[in-house]
């Protein structure tokens, strides 16, 4: 069955109708299997702006060895990026929305598999426990989850990813790496509430060493974390603090200018690190 039923069926349960937001899924391709566990990949973060750091990891959580059926993309409300920013370049603020368009604009990112959050977060969490209900109903397992670097990772409770919970989180090495997060045996180091890792082996014939590790909650089995371990991960590591304050210096922009740039106008501002 097509994932485009589903999630056209909860964004209208959820009073999701305007044409931004259910175009948001007409190109996605992807099929939900009735024998195994269908995954929908939660990547939310500030982007302000979004930059190839944000793309390695996005296109990471597409490889086979995760198995995911899409990827939504959630950039965060106004209200928490001007909290975020306060002391650190406030003049540089995209709208959600900027980021949301730049994000549905970059040509790297494949449209059957990705699409863009474009509306508030407050519908998200009903949304995905629409999706759960009505796949479920027709025999689907379909389950969430977060998708970040590990640099943002909550060692002491990995589950508490704010702004909402999912059962299940993926954290992926691509666009940075934390040696304190794993053993020296190579095992990622075990998570409070879950079980041991179990490294998935599976092999897909590229040049890239990647493993997929597993764990399962203890007491709730609907638990689930997955690190996707790159031996090499990306060389170009992007601070994005530094990245804004080189825009502003060199573009001379403040947040009124920024919002009345086009899309293909920020597209190609962002461009060298797109």
């Amino acid at each position: 069955m097509s994932i485009k039923h589903y999630l056209q069926t909860a964004y209208q349960e959820v009073r999701l109708t305007s044409d931004a937001e259910l175009s948001a899924v007409q190109n996605l391709n992807g099929t939900l299997q009735p024998d195994r566990d269908n995954l929908i990949l939660v990547y939310g973060g500030s982007f302000n702006p979004p930059h190839r750091g944000h793309i390695d990891v996005l296109l990471s959580g597409l490889r086979p060895e995760v198995a995911a059926v899409a990827v939504v993309i959630l950039p965060s409300e106004d209200f928490h990026l001007r909290h975020k920013v306060a002391n650190s370049h406030p003049e540089f603020f995209l709208h959600m929305k900027r980021r949301a368009d730049i994000w549905g604009a970059i040509p790297s990112v494949p449209k059957g598999r990705v699409w863009v959050w474009t509306s508030t977060w407050y519908p998200f969490k009903p949304f995905t426990e629409a999706m759960v209900r009505l796949a479920k109903a027709d025999g689907f397992n379909l389950a969430f989850s977060h998708m970040i670097g590990p640099d943002n990772l909550n060692t002491k409770d990995p589950l508490n990813n704010l702004p909402y919970k999912l059962p299940r989180i993926l954290v992926t090495n691509k666009a940075r790496h934390v040696i304190a997060q794993f053993l020296p045996d190579g095992k990622p180091v075990m998570w409070p509430g879950f079980g041991e890792w179990t490294r998935c082996i599976r092999s897909y014939g590229d040049e890239e060493d990647v493993v997929l590790w597993t764990c399962a909650g203890v007491d709730d089995k609907d638990k689930r974390g997955y690190y996707l371990q790159f031996a090499e991960s990306s060389p170009v590591d992007i601070n994005s603090t530094n990245l804004r304050a080189a825009l502003i210096q060199s573009q001379r922009l403040d947040e009124v200018s920024l919002n009345q740039l086009s899309t293909k106008a920020l597209l190609e501002l962002l461009s060298p690190v797109l």
